[in-house]
Parts: structure tokens; C-alpha cells; sequence
């Protein structure tokens, strides 16, 4: 390998697992029933599964337009009165999100972020009517092709965010998330519905 850098698919399964760590201080999903669940990092050893048939995701991103719902950023510590300033200046001036369902399928899940613990981003998410999950686990998306690091063990893990056991479902979901570094990052929700299928909700996340 060159670095870091893949060359090929047997670059990449070779590769260490990135720790989601090195971006992400704190992340947090709402349920089912409106409560914020604060997520708990994991070495997982069921990121994936092998045999797994996987199907389209049961999420998309919530549109824009909704203040309710509207991607924005709010100040990490209220008496922050320059972050309070900053924030309010980012949400006027910047679309996290995608701001109309007008946009092709392939950029829907391009968002923008900032990257300063000083704040928290927060990101809606709708699930598909019916549809709801209680085993949902946070990741970089490239560490499905990697074999996991090895600790005295006959499987790999992952190093992943994982939500407590609760029931997520609904329309406007808040993701939030504190970042700790700006750039470009490709992660994702590894979701088993409740119909035991297995998907993953891929975001790209410009951190700026």
C-alpha cells in the first residue's frame, strides 16, 4: 500500500479499522418516542454478518423547509455567548442538509458540518412508514471492508458508536454529533430492522 491509501480491494481489507474517535466527541439519536439516546463506543463484532443479504435502507434524510427539522448547529455551552453568536451566524448563512427533495439520489446524503467541539450539529433523519430498529450501531462506512482488528480473538472488531437498546423509528430523527476535526468523511448506521433486515445508511460528511 501506498501510505494509507488503498490501491485495490487487497489493500483494502488489510486495512486497520478507523476509530470513529478521532472525529466524533460525543453523538446522540432520538427514538421512537422523542428521547435522546447518547451512543457508547464498542468494539463490535457484529458490524457485520456474515451471509448477510442486504437490502436498500429504510432512511432517508429529512428535507429541509421545516424549522423543526432543519439541519443546524447550536452552541455546546449556552454561556458561550461567541459560540451562541457563531451558531446563529452559520444557520443563516449555511444548508447542512439537502434543502429540497428536488436533488439526485446519489448527492442526497452529501451534508455539511462544523467542526468544532464548541457546538453540536444536529441532523434529522426519516425512517420508512413501519419501519423501526432497536439495534443500530455508528461507524466509518470504509471499515465494512477491512477485517477488523485482532485482540486474541477468532472474530475482528470494529470500533463503532452503538445506540442503547431502544426502539428508533419515525419521521425528523435528531442526529446529533460533536466533531473534533474538520474534512471529508465517508460513515454510516448500520440498521437491523425490525423485519431482522439488515441495511446501512451511508452519509458523506463535509466538515468544515
Amino acid at each position: 500500500m501506498n501510505g494509507t491509501r488503498a490501491q485495490s480491494w487487497n489493500d483494502l481489507v488489510v486495512m486497520t479499522p478507523m476509530d470513529p474517535r478521532a472525529i466524533i466527541s460525543s453523538l446522540a439519536f432520538e427514538d421512537q418516542s422523542g428521547t435522546l439516546q447518547n451512543a457508547a463506543f464498542a468494539r463490535s463484532l457484529n458490524w457485520l454478518n456474515a451471509g448477510t443479504t442486504w437490502i436498500a435502507p429504510p432512511m432517508k434524510t429529512t428535507a429541509g423547509g421545516i424549522p423543526a427539522t432543519t439541519s443546524h448547529i447550536v452552541a455546546a455551552n449556552a454561556y458561550d455567548y461567541q459560540a451562541v453568536v457563531d451558531a446563529t451566524n452559520w444557520n443563516n448563512l449555511h444548508a447542512m442538509t439537502l434543502p429540497s427533495l428536488g436533488l439526485p439520489l446519489s448527492v442526497q446524503n452529501i451534508m455539511f458540518l462544523r467542526g468544532d467541539p464548541r457546538f453540536i450539529n444536529y441532523l434529522y433523519l426519516d425512517f420508512n412508514a413501519g419501519v423501526t430498529s432497536a439495534d443500530i450501531l455508528f461507524s466509518m462506512r470504509d471499515n465494512s471492508t477491512t477485517s477488523g482488528q485482532f485482540q486474541g480473538n477468532a472474530n475482528g472488531t470494529v470500533p463503532v458508536f452503538q445506540f442503547p437498546n431502544s426502539t428508533y423509528g419515525g419521521g425528523g430523527r435528531n442526529l446529533q454529533v460533536s466533531l473534533n476535526t474538520t474534512g471529508r468523511f465517508q460513515v454510516a448506521l448500520r440498521i437491523v430492522d425490525n423485519s431482522g433486515n439488515w441495511s446501512m445508511f451511508e452519509m458523506e460528511w463535509i466538515v468544515i
